[in-house]
């Protein structure tokens, strides 16, 4: 391979992949979830295999590269369109610290150390573990944490203000569909959620994009806007 040939590979192959990064969207650093991470990954080694394999004709390596990225961005709209799709995509956070018990079993399963909880909670601001209610462990890897209500905020204390606290969330509706296992969490049933939502001028789940309930009862409905895709 002369030095121009891999120069206008090199070239080449910059050009495509910017292209298709541009073409995926910032989500694939902004939330870089285990299939993001592949994707890139992949992409990348894609292009610098046949940068220096001369066998390779530049139509096909361009050619492949675009497949995986038509791919990849039909995952991300499927995974937008099917919560289903976006459960086997992207799997769902995972509660690790419930009413300030660390739940080890969850910790197991998604094969967290001790250690690694501490420091994803110090990245938090939160350096003991007496502070915190709850803690899920996110699909891209990062922790969100909710302290206890005495640790929220010393304005509250010197203020002597009573916060009451809203316990977990439970999202009962998404996309339109009932997701059953969190609205038996809530001690509500289907018979509840219609009058809720005919009390509320909403004639069918299927017109709810999320719904959300508190510990306390506050029910929070976010209405359908019109299909982007």
């Amino acid at each position: 391979m002369s030095y121009l040939d891999t120069a206008a590979r090199v070239s080449i192959t910059f050009i495509a992949l910017y292209v298709l990064c541009r073409i995926l969207g910032k989500k694939l650093i902004s939330h870089l979830t285990l299939f993001d991470f592949i994707s890139g990954i992949t992409i990348g080694s894609m292009g610098g295999s046949f940068i220096f394999a001369d066998k390779i004709p530049i139509h096909i390596g361009l050619f492949g590269m675009a497949i995986f990225t038509t791919l990849a961005l039909f995952s991300d709209i499927l995974s937008i369109k099917s919560h289903h799709a976006r459960k086997l995509l992207n799997s769902e956070p995972l509660l690790i610290i419930k009413d300030g018990r660390i739940l080890e079993d969850r910790m197991s399963k998604a094969r967290l150390t001790m250690d690694d909880l501490l420091l994803l909670l110090r990245k938090k601001d939160i350096y003991y573990l007496d502070e915190v209610e709850y803690a899920f462990l996110e699909t891209d890897g990062s922790l969100s944490a909710q302290k206890k209500v005495a640790n929220q905020s010393t304005k509250n204390q010197d203020l002597k203000i009573s916060t009451p606290f809203r316990g977990i969330p439970r999202t009962f509706i998404i996309d339109g569909k009932l997701v059953m296992d969190h609205l038996k969490g809530t001690g509500k049933d289907e018979n509840w959620v219609s009058n809720m939502l005919q009390a509320n001028g909403i004639q069918s789940p299927s017109d709810i994009a999320v719904a959300q309930i508190d510990e306390l009862g506050t029910v929070f409905l976010d209405k359908k806007t019109k299909d982007t895709f």
